[in-house]
């Protein structure tokens, strides 16, 4: 081999050349076979060293990561002063959040410290205060008319209904804005049933202040729910009021009497009217039966009487 054939060959960055070496570089390698003479008894495989084009690929690769950390970080930051914005220009009721993450990708939210307030025209502040909230949906479900959540956690620590007047709640004042906000063309519309489904949902309620303004005194009653309870495969609100929920809404019932708004409250409304009949219907059976047992007694006693 010919010495300009090996200053030739030995050209290739990274790689020194040497005499009696034949050298072929492809794909980031160096293949080297060097010997005597022409018998090339040794060979083996050398890295090629990019050298200034590896120096600024590398470059470019820390570049794109310290863009996308800062995107992220942009996200984290602004997404909840965001939402809140949103949710305060729909509604009319302010809002603030402690964190708020949203993986678009995986179809994950997760909201933690969620305080919702009333608007100044009630005469109480607090309204909701979530302490956690997390969802997980199929992702190609939400670009449907059908969005299907695998789980769905809502950890609340305080509920406050307000009742204004004879009429006006905090909770139906904010279900209509949200729906005249969605809808502007039809405010006074029924709102749409919803249509989803839910695998597994966990709801937790630790508890519920319920005031009521629209007599001279207020009256303000504070309940410790302690509710928790869980439920798979939700398709409707109606879902939600299990006997065990029941159970645990007994003591409020009277108290939450058009307080909840919508779907929600008419299906709380039935429930309770329907529970009623089954308890009236129990009642009146069991009083008929104690009747009957009472009269034969009687007329047992009196047949004993006759000699």
């Amino acid at each position: 081999m010919s010495p300009e054939h090996v200053k030739r060959m030995g050209s290739i960055p990274g790689v020194e050349a040497q005499p009696g070496c034949a050298r072929f570089g492809d794909a980031g390698f160096v293949f080297r076979s060097c010997g005597v003479g022409g018998d090339f008894g040794r060979s083996e495989i050398a890295p090629l060293h990019w050298g200034v084009r590896g120096g600024a690929g590398v470059k470019f690769l820390v570049f794109l990561a310290v863009v996308f950390a800062m995107f992220a970080l942009a996200w984290m930051l602004f997404l909840p002063v965001v939402a809140t914005a949103q949710l305060r220009q729909r509604t009319g009721f302010d809002a603030q959040v402690q964190s708020l993450a949203v993986n678009p990708f995986s179809g994950t939210v997760e909201i933690r410290g969620l305080v919702v307030t009333n608007p100044p025209t009630f005469p109480v502040h607090d309204f909701l205060e979530v302490r956690r909230f997390s969802a997980n949906a199929e992702l190609f479900s939400l670009f449907s008319d059908r969005p299907i959540f695998a789980t769905m956690e809502v950890e609340v620590a305080r509920v406050t209904l307000v009742r204004r007047d004879a009429v006006q709640t905090n909770a139906a004042s904010f279900e209509q804005n949200l729906a005249i906000a969605g809808d502007p063309a039809a405010p006074s519309s029924k709102p749409k049933a919803l249509n989803f489904l839910i695998r597994r949902l966990n709801v937790r309620i630790d508890e519920l202040v319920i005031s009521d303004h629209s007599a001279k005194v207020p009256v303000v009653h504070t309940y410790k729910l302690a509710l928790n309870q869980s439920y798979t495969d939700v398709t409707g609100v109606r879902q939600l009021l299990a006997p065990s929920t029941l159970q645990s809404l007994l003591p409020v019932a009277s108290a939450l009497k058009g307080l909840l708004p919508g779907a929600l409250g008419d299906a709380f409304t039935d429930v309770v009217k329907e529970a009623t009949k089954s308890g009236a219907a129990l009642i009146r059976d069991t009083s008929h039966k104690a009747g009957e047992k009472i009269k034969g007694y009687f007329d047992a006693l009196e047949e004993s009487k006759k000699p």
